[in-house]
């Protein structure tokens, strides 16, 4: 975490994104209400779009989820971690002995 001019820890969009790709490793397919619900970001469809940027892998599907007077169903879109960012390089391959 970061501190601001306070002293005060302030939440990056790294650690928000973290606890988003920690929730959706055991959580798959799962909607924005629900990670938001969970993860506390702030905005999470700006965490969502920001993830691919920070090297994360997201899988993108769609659910049906009943309205709030459970007669109608809607689409919503659903995200799953495919990836975390690499944290070390892989070695080169034709590096001289």
């Amino acid at each position: 975490m970061v501190s601001d001019t306070t002293g005060q820890p302030r939440d990056t969009r790294s650690g928000q994104a973290s606890r988003v790709a920690d929730y959706l490793e055991q959580h798959p397919q799962s909607t924005q209400k629900e990670i938001d619900a969970v993860c506390d970001t702030g905005c999470i469809s700006k965490v969502l779009s920001d993830m691919p940027s920070l090297r994360y892998g997201l899988m993108y599907g769609w659910r049906f989820v009943p309205c709030a007077g459970g007669d109608l169903k809607r689409k919503v879109r659903t995200y799953s971690l495919l990836c975390r960012p690499h944290t070390q390089p892989q070695p080169d391959l034709f590096s001289p002995l």
